[in-house]
Order: C-alpha cells, then structure tokens, then sequence
C-alpha cells in the first residue's frame, strides 16, 4: 500500500520551526528599536499662545474715554496673551543644551508692556524666568533654564498693539526639535472634562427620562 508523504509546509514541525524564528526575529528588532531609542532619546519642545484678549473696545460713539495704564504708563491697545511651552520629548531639556549659554526669543508682533503671571505645571517643576528686551520691546526671552520632561509652563503677558502671530526668533537648543503647535494648559483640560462630564449628564438624564 502506498501512503502518500504530507507537504513540507503541512508539518508540524516545520510550523514551529517558523513561528519560532519569527518569534525570534521580532524580539530581537524590539529590543534593537528599545537599545536605539535609549541611546538616542528625542527633545522636542512645543510654543504656541492661548487667545488673545483685547481689553479695551473703541467707542463707536464717542460718549467717552476709557483709559488703562500699566505701571503709570497709558497702554493704547492693550491685549493679554499667554505663551505656552511643552517639553514633549522623554527626557529632560538642560540649561547645558542652550548653546552659547543663549536665550528663547519670541517675538509678538506689539509691544510686550509686562508680565502679569507665570506658571508651571505639573506639582514641582520650576518656571523659568522670562526677560523683556528695552531695545526690542516686541521680543521676550527665556534665559537658559530647565524644562522637565512633560513640563508645560505658561506665562501671562499684557501687549500693547495688534493682534499678531508670535514667531520664535532664536532657538539655540541643542539636540532639540523646536515646533509650533497646540499647548494645552491645564485648565483646558478640566475645561474639556467639565464639558464632557455635562455632556453625560445631560445624555444620562434624557434616557432616564424615556424610560421612565
């Protein structure tokens, strides 16, 4: 009697030879991607700038005039726009990566009249400090500082002038991919979840009320 012999590629053991391989083989690219993404950690830092708030409306009628004055100095167009800054990477940007001991520089456009808040984010971290140029009164800088991993640091500033887009003018990180893009603060964040929350509630409500 003739037995006819199976496939190579219906065996068993040829089957576990190959998932065994494969098994082998992405274990191996997995810890090679691990071994290169240690040794080459990414720093990125993202800016970007909440709404910008006029203070003052132009009378259309003429009735009146309202004035604001900062530090005892009128302010023509005032406006108040937060800055925002991100550490998005996976490691820690130190003051030793600000080339040549340089600074940010942002420019806004209008003059920069002052800062009126600062803050960081989360619990622990430290704000750096944030400079005002008298020569270039558009322009802010942030001296070398550091910017812990997941940092998110966020700092008030009243301007005097049009609305304009804030442009980074110097970023002398080094190893550091500079980019502009949303910064969420944390008070949008609860602003979300609130609305999110209201959203079920309102959702929760309404079946409750067809059922019932």
């Amino acid at each position: 009697m003739l037995m006819s012999a199976s496939a190579w590629y219906e065996t068993w053991s040829f089957w576990q030879f190959a998932i065994t391989t494969l098994a082998a083989l992405m274990i191996g690219a997995l810890g090679a991607f691990a071994t290169l993404r240690a040794a080459n950690p990414k720093r990125r830092l993202d800016f970007g700038t909440g709404p910008s708030v006029p203070l003052l409306i132009a009378s259309q009628t003429g009735a009146g005039t309202l004035e604001l004055t900062h530090n005892g100095s009128p302010v023509a167009s005032p406006r108040i726009v937060e800055l925002r800054l991100r550490n998005s990477g996976r490691r820690d940007i130190t003051q030793s990566q600000f080339h040549g001991n340089d600074s940010l520089r942002f420019d806004f456009g209008a003059q920069v009249v002052g800062v009126l808040g600062m803050k960081s984010s989360p619990a622990g971290t430290i704000a750096p400090s944030v400079n005002l140029f008298a020569t270039r009164p558009t322009v802010v800088e942030i001296p070398p500082s550091l910017l812990a991993r997941k940092q998110v640091f966020e700092v008030t500033l009243l301007l005097d002038g049009p609305d304009a887009k804030v442009r980074c003018t110097a970023a002398p990180l080094v190893d550091v991919k500079i980019r502009r893009g949303p910064v969420r603060s944390i008070s949008d964040l609860m602003s979300v979840l609130a609305l999110l929350f209201s959203g079920v509630s309102v959702l929760l409500a309404a079946v409750f009320s067809a059922l019932a």
